[in-house]
């Protein structure tokens, strides 16, 4: 499976989307309270962006979102394309969609084009702001916009955070907790992976089993203190890089990694993505991309993919999870059909 080709200032590589939600109600009363509510639906807070958010039921609850940065003008009609391919695919009965930028201009011209190729699906909001204003473009609506607060301590914010979710301030301080590791923590890391890997080696070398048998009589069992709340330590995330830098090893925790233990697989995954030195880059990135989308974070996923993909532009599961991010597949989708699971 190749990634989607792009056409050129047409962000692709930056479409995230969002499978499902496990936190509490919050019921958007107006459309700012939409625009406030952006934050805990991705995770930190977006800018010069479009979303666009499914919605099922004569309540209009949200299911499937998406984030798209806002593309040049001259590909309105091709993003809009994008967008609503997503939400066909993902089943919306109606949409939710919001552009969030200074450039009112192209956020007009791209709400329009999205609106016009809906078809069966109903436009439930259609609006756009700069941050302080918001303009629906129907009939009589204020030429200058309707002025709004935008505040951390929204209700919306407020209940995500004391249900756990951790909001940023953007997207750049996302992509920074999965930068690589560096200065003295690196040497830390890289003593501990070489003796990680002196140790690996050496229980390979007393059982007469497969490698992934092996592998899976430790890391099972990690996944499970994870699960029940232990930290991942420095030598854990170290013992990760190694196992998982073998194929087999990797698809065997791979296939361990179901949505029972999403939450559990992506906190062991990320914190080792966030410790691991080269060359063991790859399947640590590949496999964080996984349980994040497992989880239905995209942004994450989408983060984690792409540094997989840098570190080894031939790895075939960072251009697998490239593909199933930007391609708005969701876990269900991903459980129904084997030849995807076979393109990793």
């Amino acid at each position: 499976m190749t990634p989607r080709p792009w056409p050129r200032g047409l962000p692709g590589a930056n479409v995230e989307g969002m499978t499902h939600d496990d936190r509490p109600v919050f019921t958007a009363h107006d459309i700012p309270d939409l625009f406030n509510a952006m934050p805990t639906l991705f995770g930190f807070r977006p800018v010069e962006s479009i979303v666009a958010i499914a919605t099922s039921g004569p309540r209009h609850r949200m299911g499937f979102r998406l984030r798209m940065d806002l593309p040049g003008a001259e590909y309105v009609d091709d993003a809009a394309a994008v967008i609503v391919g997503h939400l066909r695919r993902q089943g919306a009965e109606g949409v939710i969609a919001l552009a969030i930028t200074r450039r009112q201009r192209i956020a007009h011209d791209l709400l329009e084009a999205i609106e016009a190729q809906l078809g069966t699906i109903t436009p439930i909001v259609i609006a756009r702001s700069n941050g302080q204003r918001y303009w629906v473009d129907i009939p009589g609506f204020p030429a200058e916009g309707i002025g709004y607060d935008t505040s951390d301590h929204h209700v919306s914010i407020v209940q995500a955070v004391a249900a756990g979710q951790q909001v940023l301030p953007d997207r750049e301080t996302l992509v920074a907790r999965f930068a690589p590791v560096a200065g003295e923590c690196r040497d830390r890391m890289e003593v501990l992976t070489h003796a990680a890997l002196v140790r690996v080696l050496g229980d390979l070398g007393r059982h007469d089993e497969p490698s992934d048998v092996v592998a899976l009589r430790e890391l099972g069992p990690l996944v499970s203190r994870v699960a029940a709340g232990e930290p991942v330590t420095e030598e854990d995330a170290a013992a990760v890089s190694v196992w998982v830098n073998a194929i087999n090893v990797r698809d065997a925790l791979w296939e361990l990694f179901t949505p029972d233990v999403a939450e559990a697989s992506f906190a062991l995954m990320s914190r080792a993505a966030q410790l691991v030195v080269p060359p063991y880059e790859p399947g640590v990135l590949a496999l964080t991309a996984f349980t994040a989308w497992l989880t239905g974070d995209g942004a994450q996923a989408l983060i984690a993919a792409e540094r997989a993909h840098a570190a080894d532009p031939a790895y075939s599961m960072a251009t697998l999870m490239l593909d199933l991010v930007q391609s708005g597949i969701g876990p269900q989708e991903w459980a129904d059909r084997e030849d995807l699971r076979q393109a990793g």
